[in-house]
């Protein structure tokens, strides 16, 4: 088992004097140390499955550790505590429901469901969406639970924010009253039961042997606050992250959390993990060489043992339409020479940047996937069939209720629905409830909804036989079945949902099954990360990049402004983890990483010049090789390709909106390219090196041989591809 570990890793796995963190760099085999030690933990240090507490952030993730610990022991891995802080805090909240203030099958609201319920708190608050935003609103609420405050613990710093905490307020109110339980309130209402009811906590402290945290750079404010009050008393908190991959403040991570956990469990010396085994020397300088920039790290160096692999290749566009091209071509040059699809990935900062790709790809028959799609969970066919399942198992969902009691269609507008809304407010009921109170043909169609959730309850049929009723009681199907656009394909998921329920297995058994269903049915829809396709080119966002690896990876739109992003120039802190975004990004290649940037870009309708990106000119000159020279920054002519970019002021090529990297000759319909080898009747074979438009004017600057530069008209010169 130990075998096969370097000297750092041996370290990690075999750690027994208290709590430890281990800087894993990129590649280093974070997953590995982390499974390896659980194995360790049971079969050297003879704990019991039930005594070790694993926690990571996505249900991927948490999935392949439990597999790989399952193909190294033979226990029972239901008793096993492994998953993320959301599977974990809604184990722990079904098992305390009571000691949460919960009921007994109490309903998660996803993202969406969320915000729908607070649209609605905001409309009967008598307030304009337009000043007051259901996603800020939501925003707001998420932000405070993750510093875990409630409304009545926040005191509120003006008008707008009182209106704020008045409306978080009545959320809770809500919440609270139906049993519905958002992702964010998981882990502050575990945390809570937690820190009130001592007997509680008393029993996982002493269950909880061993704790080990993976990504812990990610954790939040809350997420360190849980794991040190269950931690705090065992001793062996084993943190597993690097300080240089946190890139996700904006969803609350904070990467101080590091150094706070240094500090708060007296560690003095954290393992360094940093052997890498994905990529080659040369794309680890560059990392290096970047991120080494920061000052608020805690520090490491990556390195490995391969061979220097290929230089970094860096290509400067005139506009985006060049660097497009020149990816599009590259792609079908790699595709030529035997690479696959699936492993190449292109990589940019902002998702509007994916449009001239995909447009380029789909013309030249490029397969390419955005990476980040609708996951099988989110589908809108999929979230119909499971509100019905929650309406079933609890008939005071209303979210459930609002969802899809007119789905498929039964005649009840906007006004029956508000009507009903306030029937139930003036009772104090559920909206379910709430039908057998209204009147006329509002009414009846109400009673027919209620009738038909009511002859869906059938309790004795299994979990895949209860969907399958569902879809065809309920209307769905047909419904499905007359939409000639979308409706083979919704069908297609459905179908694929009975599948995974029956294919699901519960944790545990002596839970309810639907109940224990649609929880991992909403925690597999909260996840971050995306499905990898094994086939087509993927196009990502670096954020989305993370945790993957390509044998060969484009970083596009690398000028200062858009990478590094515009508005992370009025702080360092800011500043500092786009230079983390970067080191992501160079970290995803394996063999062979290529840089491009465009001189000028269109941004709001006007053509905009921008420096090259600083992260670029931090990349020591000898790991880079310029295979454009389009732009000054670059080299001057294709004649000359070395130039050291670092020794060279930025400044841009004039009038780079007239530049083009190509240009179809209208007498061949063959397309030209800077740097091709061309031939003229009379002046011989040459070199293009520049070429230029003009209105309906095309020139060319071409270098021939024995004459040297000639600018000619593409427009009369007779000229052929060599």
């Amino acid at each position: 088992m130990l075998a096969s570990l370097n000297q750092k890793q041996l370290s990690a796995v075999t750690h027994n004097d208290g709590s430890m963190l281990v800087l894993a760099g990129a590649g280093s085999g974070k997953t590995k140390v982390l499974t390896t030690r659980i194995v360790w933990l049971i079969n050297e240090q003879q704990l019991k499955e039930h005594e070790v507490l694993a926690v990571t952030f996505s249900n991927k993730a948490a999935k392949e550790m439990l597999n790989r610990v399952s193909s190294q022991l033979s226990v029972n891995t239901r008793l096993m505590w492994i998953g993320t802080f959301h599977s974990i805090s809604l184990r722990l909240l079904t098992k305390h429901h009571k000691e949460a203030g919960l009921p007994a099958y109490f309903q998660i609201l996803d993202v969406q469901d969320q915000l729908n319920l607070l649209k609605r708190v905001i409309k009967a608050a008598n307030l304009d969406e337009d000043h007051y935003s259901p996603r800020e609103l939501q925003k707001f609420i998420n932000h405070q639970k993750e510093h875990g405050l409630r409304a009545n613990q926040i005191t509120p710093n003006g008008m707008r924010q009182q209106t704020w905490l008045d409306l978080y307020l009545e959320y809770e109110t809500i919440c609270n009253r139906d049993g519905l339980v958002d992702f964010t309130e998981l882990l502050l209402r575990s945390y809570e039961m937690l820190s009130v009811n001592k007997d509680v906590l008393d029993i996982y402290r002493t269950q909880f042997k061993h704790i080990l945290v993976d990504e812990f750079q990610d954790t939040n404010h809350l997420q360190y606050q849980w794991l040190k009050l269950l931690g705090s008393s065992c001793g062996n908190m084993f943190a597993v992250g690097d300080d240089d991959q946190s890139i996700y403040s904006f969803r609350g991570a904070r990467v101080a959390n590091m150094q706070t956990f240094l500090h708060d469990f007296r560690i003095t010396d954290p393992i360094r993990m940093e052997q890498n085994y994905r990529s080659t020397p040369n794309i680890l300088s560059a990392a290096n060489a970047v991120i080494d920039k920061n000052n608020e790290r805690i520090g490491k160096t990556l390195w490995t043992q391969k061979s220097d692999g290929e230089k970094i290749s860096l290509y400067e566009g005139y506009t985006e339409e060049d660097e497009a091209y020149f990816v599009t071509d590259e792609i079908k040059s790699l595709l030529a020479s035997g690479k696959s699809t699936s492993s190449i990935a292109i990589l940019y900062r902002s998702n509007a940047q994916s449009r001239i790709f995909e447009q380029l790809f789909y013309s030249e028959g490029v397969p390419y996937k955005v990476y980040g799609g609708l996951r099988f969970f989110d589908r809108q066919e999929v979230k119909h069939v499971l509100s019905y399942l929650r309406l079933i198992l609890n008939k005071n969902d209303n979210e459930a209720f609002l969802r899809i009691v007119n789905v498929p269609a039964r005649g009840l507008g906007a006004k029956a629905i508000e009507n009903l809304q306030n029937i139930a407010n003036e009772k104090n009921t559920s909206l379910f409830e709430a039908c057998s109170l209204s009147d006329g043909k509002a009414g009846i169609n109400l009673a027919k909804f209620t009738n038909l959730i009511q002859k869906l309850d059938q309790k004795d049929l299994s979990l895949p036989d209860l969907i399958s009723l569902v879809i065809e009681d309920s209307g769905i199907a047909d419904m499905y079945r007359l939409d000639k656009k979308n409706g083979a394909e919704r069908l297609e998921n459905l179908n694929e949902l009975v599948s995974a329920a029956t294919n699901f297995k519960a944790e545990d058994e002596a839970n309810n099954n639907l109940a224990t269903f649609l929880s991992h049915a909403v925690l597999e829809s909260g996840e971050g990360q995306a499905q990898i396709y094994e086939q087509p080119v993927q196009l990502m966002t670096v954020h989305a990049a993370k945790g993957l690896e390509f044998d060969v990876v484009f970083i596009v739109g690398l000028e200062d402004g858009l990478f590094p992003h515009e508005n992370c120039f009025d702080s360092p802190q800011n500043l500092e983890e786009e230079r983390r975004l970067m080191y992501v990004a160079i970290t995803r290649a394996c063999k062979k990483l290529y840089l491009l940037r465009a001189c000028s870009r269109l941004m709001w309708g006007k053509r905009i010049s921008a420096p090259v990106s600083r992260f670029v000119n931090e990349i020591p000159s000898e790991l880079i090789l310029n295979i454009s020279g389009i732009s000054k920054i670059g080299c001057s002519s294709l004649v000359n390709s070395d130039i050291d970019l670092h020794h060279l002021i930025p400044t841009e090529v004039s009038n780079p909106e007239t530049k083009i990297s190509r240009v179809t000759l209208a007498n061949c319909d063959e397309i030209i390219k800077i740097g091709d080898m061309v031939k003229h009747a009379k002046f011989g074979n040459g070199k293009v090196l520049q070429l230029n438009i003009d209105g309906k004017k095309t020139t060319a600057e071409i270098f021939f041989i024995g004459i040297g530069k000639k600018n000619l008209d593409l427009n009369i010169a007779k000229i052929e591809k060599v």
